[in-house]
């Protein structure tokens, strides 16, 4: 098969007085005035960024289109973008155009994009009245996280017999990019090194019979210490495993990736309280945009196994009902750490 070759449309030049802009860069005519020089900097700045917004709105059109579901990869390659790219701007979608400031980038916007509309709002209009970038407001919306979790949840006591953990696992690629991308996993939560995950004291809150459910993506089984060191150090050990097919996949190194696994750890004997039937290995569901949301059908599927806790969940961002749920902050497992 030949390579797809798609003809773009041309673009037409656009005059704005002694300046002419066109598909390749600017050219001036005459001598403009300081005034007239300022004016056309504005519009291509506003361009610049309305152009983000312009993508955004046209990925939620193409796939409200269900007729072209097949086909919006091939027009997604005719842009010429990176699938990662248009991925991140796709978190755009959840802003609605009414909740827009032009004053803002389109990065602001992306911050707080996973929460609800009026906190969307409070946050937008703190970045807006402060003037923060993006990084400043991701910063003080982490803030805000910790100190939640310290009025409520800084401590954690109990003994449990289920644990289900979705660690903020720290990666090679975690940090900022120099061209601002926002696919980083440090950009969207707080990062826990190996190390650390080992040293928390979970052994200390689970029974001598219990069972482990942790999530992990394929780059970290590879890695030495990695998620293994992280169960045993836990008190458990890696019995089985679920793989989980997202649907949506990112660009990885090697491959597509679109899937996670959630692997299986016992401590002394705990096998299912409802052994049958057995949940398949590998299960299909489309994954959310919100960065590294897990479906709730798993927590579902954990209760019809095991109908006797107690139950607790580790780095979880809500509360559950009939589970203990410690937040996203594990650092804060003891009052003397807590800040």
């Amino acid at each position: 098969m030949g390579k797809l070759v798609h003809t773009a449309p041309s673009v037409k030049p656009m005059v704005l007085g002694a300046f002419t802009l066109d598909a390749l860069g600017l050219v001036v005519k005459g001598k403009p005035d300081y005034d007239e020089f300022c004016d056309v900097g504005r519009f291509c700045a506003h361009t610049h960024q309305a152009s983000g917004w312009w993508l955004v709105d046209w990925l939620t059109y193409g796939e409200s289109r269900r007729e072209w579901a097949d086909r919006m990869e091939q027009a997604v390659a005719f842009t010429g973008l990176s699938i990662r790219t248009l991925w991140n701007l796709k978190a755009g979608r959840k802003i609605e155009h009414s909740r827009r400031r032009e004053s803002l980038d389109l990065a602001v916007h992306i911050v707080v994009a996973p929460m609800p509309p009026a906190e969307q709002d409070e946050w937008l209009e703190r970045a807006e009245t402060e003037g923060w970038t993006e990084r400043e407001l991701r910063e003080n919306v982490r803030a805000s996280k910790r100190r939640a979790v310290v009025e409520g949840q800084a401590k954690l006591e109990g003994m449990y017999r289920v644990v289900y953990a979705d660690p903020p696992w720290t990666y090679r690629d975690s940090g900022p990019t120099p061209d601002g991308s926002l696919g980083k996993v440090a950009r969207h939560y707080e990062t826990l090194s190996i190390e650390q995950l080992c040293q928390l004291p979970v052994t200390a809150h689970v029974l001598p019979d219990a069972v482990l459910f942790l999530w992990t993506t394929a780059p970290l089984l590879y890695d030495r210490p990695g998620p293994r060191e992280v169960i045993e150090a836990w008190g458990f050990t890696p019995k089985s495993g679920m793989v989980w097919d997202k649907v949506l996949g990112m660009p990885g190194r090697f491959l597509q990736v679109q899937h996670e696994h959630l692997i299986i750890g016992e401590r002394g004997s705990c096998p299912p309280d409802v052994p049958t039937p057995k949940p398949h290995s590998v299960f299909t569901e489309r994954r959310s945009d919100e960065h590294s949301a897990k479906p709730s059908a798993v927590r579902k599927m954990i209760e019809q196994l095991y109908t006797t806790g107690p139950y607790l969940e580790l780095f979880g961002s809500a509360r559950v009902e009939g589970w203990d749920v410690f937040g996203n902050d594990a650092r804060l497992w003891h009052a003397d750490k807590v800040r």
